[in-house]
């Protein structure tokens, strides 16, 4: 049976690969406002990486929070 870990890694590899693919569309596009999505986009995958490397592995249930109880005053309706 696979590791959790190994999946984090194969997740955060992705993240980076798909930033790295956003960055690189983005300098390609002619269009300014295309190329600012793109590259917010992708910065928004390195940081997901990023956190998700520095988290550690996942509780059961596969993701943050999952198996944690509700913290004080929040509410579920947002």
């Amino acid at each position: 049976m696979p590791q959790a870990g190994g999946a984090d890694r194969r997740r955060i590899a992705l993240l980076l690969e798909t930033a790295d693919v956003l960055a690189e569309r983005a300098a390609r596009t002619a269009d300014a406002a295309q190329a600012q999505v793109l590259l917010r986009r992708s910065a928004q995958r390195r940081a997901q990486a990023a956190r998700l490397a520095s988290a550690g592995p996942l509780p059961p249930g596969g993701r943050p929070g999952a198996g944690a109880p509700p913290v004080a005053g929040s509410s579920a309706s947002g």
